[in-house]
């Protein structure tokens, strides 16, 4: 009994032992989550770090003649870390009142005292993520930099500066579309089809987190260095690009067209020089003012059409490979009306009593729809699988595979009886109706025949580089190598040089009568189906290459839904052709004759703009031509002498607007935008004007215009 009692006692002192230890335990606890709640938070930030992925600086968008068509500019986010450990406080309260004048000075967005303010407070609560800018521009992060206490570097004064980049297109909505949008989701353009080359690969780095759930870097160094995208040079000439946009859009406001689109392509290459594409705006125009347009989608790979009259180089050229038709076969195509089926089927004369009889050529010539449609049906009316059959053979029934998302797939017939086939199809198909394709999918088929019959795949990618170095260049890709025999392909091309001939009677003779050049090609009018059938639309076009004897160039235009009343491919579409195609041969010295000899009795150094000055010693360098001067700034001006270049400092102050006349367009973009300012471009070149005067005091969110020549 006396054992149990003692055992009894002990075990009641062990439990109240255990439980005084139990409560003081979670005493501990809730004098923690209280009392020392932000000192012992302080020291699990302190250790708690993450491998973090770091984004890399994406390559570039470039034309071939070296403009550039899209940037990435830098914006940075600049916090204060006050428990970096690093700091030394008597620093820090001897030079805080000129620092707080020089981030006034240099973010303008507070007052000396209000930083002041911000900076103790941050102090006073052991903040690590006090936020004093959230969207600093390069020339204020370079001028940040410079500041007392923040030069000391990031641990010793706990400044950090967190870069992210903004894509920028210089030339607005120069070739927009083509360029396309860099964004998280849905990309279009060069930007999607090209984000792997452009993208880079992601970097690793050990970050800590700080309060409010931020991270900051441990330190500079890496575990995965971060690999910047590669540069995309792009086949497209900003030159010839401005004069198809401009071309366009004159044509589409002054008959009020839905859309329209243009595309230049190089006949031996399959490279792309100038893709337009312009959408009506839906915003009511006042009365007596045109519509506005805008590079919105792009119709040339996306918008699958009823091509019309186009259509007919494929038809004919399928009657002339499989189905016996010779170029000088005749047809009577009475007085320009004819039914199939009960179907009316009419000619653009036929109010006047149609063409009568017209061989292949000559149908081909005026674009007879008549003609056309019983050519095939004489040919191919008994056996329509032939006629099928030697489309595909063309190879139009496929896409064209360029490297741009959002290429709608052409709608051809493949079999008898696919889909809505009927005793109508055939002939309706050889005009063109029943069929879709995209402009540039015809304009394949064009570009084939000017090049000796050898279908190309187009192409808007030149070669891509990496800090100016080429990493890979693109060659022309053939789809086909034949698309037709050789005295079909003979037969083809004399048929599109009379549409345009001068002195003939085709449906482009008056186009191109002053160009000094001969052009081949094709006119077409097609009717726009709606919800309730064909109700009076048309859409305009014209295909072909020039110069006609020695293909160049191939290139397509296509103009829809105008309400000027005109709508007759020749006189919509062709003069936008012209244009172009007038420019171009002005411009490329291959069409001329040039002089073998010396251009000057005394050689001179070539002139250079003015900007950054590593690039400019780079390139003098590179070149090895003798150059003068060279600062510890970043921006110089050139003076060209007889035997040397002069690279003076050029200064480039915080909140000014910077001085960028005599610089390329690269360089004054970069300035300029990352001064916050919203900037036009007109022209291309030098910058020989800016709207605003340079070392004007900065405004927030100000547009600056400046003229290029």
């Amino acid at each position: 009994m006396k054992n149990q009692k003692e055992f009894s006692t002990r075990a009641w002192i062990v439990f109240g032992l255990f439980a005084a230890l139990g409560i003081s335990i979670f005493g501990r606890i809730l004098w923690i989550q209280s009392a020392e709640h932000e000192q012992w938070k302080e020291v699990g930030e302190r250790f708690e770090s993450s491998v973090r992925d770091i984004n890399p600086s994406r390559g570039q968008i470039y034309a071939i003649n070296g403009n550039v068509l899209a940037t990435s500019v830098p914006i940075f986010e600049v916090r204060w870390d006050s428990k970096s450990e690093a700091i030394n406080w008597n620093s820090f309260d001897a030079e805080l009142d000129s620092l707080c004048l020089g981030l006034s000075r240099v973010l303008r967005d507070r007052s000396p005292r209000e930083y002041r303010e911000l900076l103790r407070n941050g102090r006073n609560l052991g903040r690590r993520n006090t936020l004093i800018a959230r969207r600093a521009s390069y020339i204020q992060q370079k001028e940040l930099a410079r500041l007392p206490f923040i030069r000391r570097g990031r641990f010793k004064s706990g400044f950090t500066f967190a870069r992210t980049e903004q894509r920028r297109k210089p030339f607005g909505d120069l070739a927009s579309r083509t360029i396309g949008i860099d964004r998280n989701e849905n990309r279009v353009g060069l930007e999607a089809s090209w984000n792997d080359e452009l993208a880079g690969s992601v970097g690793k780095q050990i970050q800590r987190r700080i309060a409010g759930g931020e991270w900051m870097p441990v330190s500079d160094d890496f575990i995965l260095e971060p690999k910047a995208g590669l540069d995309v040079i792009s086949s497209i000439d900003m030159h010839l690009q401005d004069v198809a946009s401009n071309a366009l859009r004159q044509q589409l406001q002054d008959h009020d067209a839905a859309w329209g689109t243009v595309v230049l392509m190089e006949v031996n290459t399959g490279m792309i020089r100038a893709m337009a594409n312009l959408t009506r705006s839906t915003e009511t125009v006042e009365e007596g003012k045109h519509s506005e347009y805008f590079e919105s989608f792009n119709h040339a790979i996306g918008t699958a059409i009823e091509p019309g009259s186009t259509f007919k180089l494929a038809s004919l050229m399928a009657a002339m490979s499989r189905g016996n038709v010779k170029p000088d076969d005749e047809i009577d195509t009475g007085n320009g009306i004819t039914y199939f089926y009960g179907k009316r089927m009419s000619d653009s004369n036929s109010d006047q009593g149609g063409s009568g009889v017209l061989n292949t050529t000559e149908i081909f010539e005026v674009s007879s729809n008549v003609g056309t449609a019983l050519t095939i049906k004489n040919a191919f009316g008994e056996r329509p699988q032939v006629f099928l059959d030697a489309l595909k053979g063309i190879g139009i029934t496929a896409p064209c595979g360029v490297r741009l998302a959002g290429e709608s797939k052409p709608l051809v017939y493949e079999n008898v009886g696919d889909g809505r086939w009927s005793g109508l199809s055939l002939t309706q198909m050889s005009i063109g109706y029943e069929v879709t394709q995209t402009p540039l999918q015809t304009l394949t088929l064009y570009n084939a025949v000017a090049n000796g019959g050898t279908s190309l795949r187009p192409q808007l990618v030149e070669r891509l580089e990496n800090n100016g170095e080429v990493v890979k260049t693109f060659e022309p890709e053939v789809l086909h190598q034949s698309i037709c025999p050789p005295d079909v392909l003979t037969a083809c091309q004399d048929m599109l040089t009379s549409v345009a001939d001068p002195e003939g009677k085709g449906t482009a003779q008056y186009v191109f009568a002053k160009s000094p050049y001969r052009v081949a090609g094709k006119t077409g009018t097609a009717r726009i189906a709606g919800p309730n059938g064909y109700d009076g639309r048309y859409r305009a076009s014209f295909a072909g290459y020039f110069p006609a004897d020695n293909p160049r160039y191939s290139c397509i235009v296509v103009i829809a839904d105008t309400r000027s009343g005109v709508y007759y491919g020749s006189s919509i579409a062709g003069p936008v052709f012209r244009e172009l195609a007038n420019k171009v041969y002005a411009t490329d010295p291959s069409f001329h004759t040039t002089s073998t000899g010396a251009l000057a009795e005394n050689r001179k150094l070539p002139g250079s703009k003015d900007g950054a000055q590593a690039d400019l010693i780079h390139l003098y360098e590179s070149l090895d031509l003798p150059f003068l001067g060279g600062t510890t700034g970043d921006w110089v001006t050139v003076t060209t002498g007889d035997s040397a270049a002069v690279l003076s400092p050029r200064s480039i102050e915080a909140n000014r607007v910077p001085d960028v006349r005599g610089m390329g367009l690269r360089d004054a973009l970069y300035l300029l935008e990352n001064a916050g300012l919203h900037v036009k471009t007109l022209g291309m070149g030098t910058v020989r004007r800016q709207s605003i005067t340079p070392g004007s005091e900065l405004i927030s969110n100000q547009a600056i215009t400046i003229e290029l020549s």
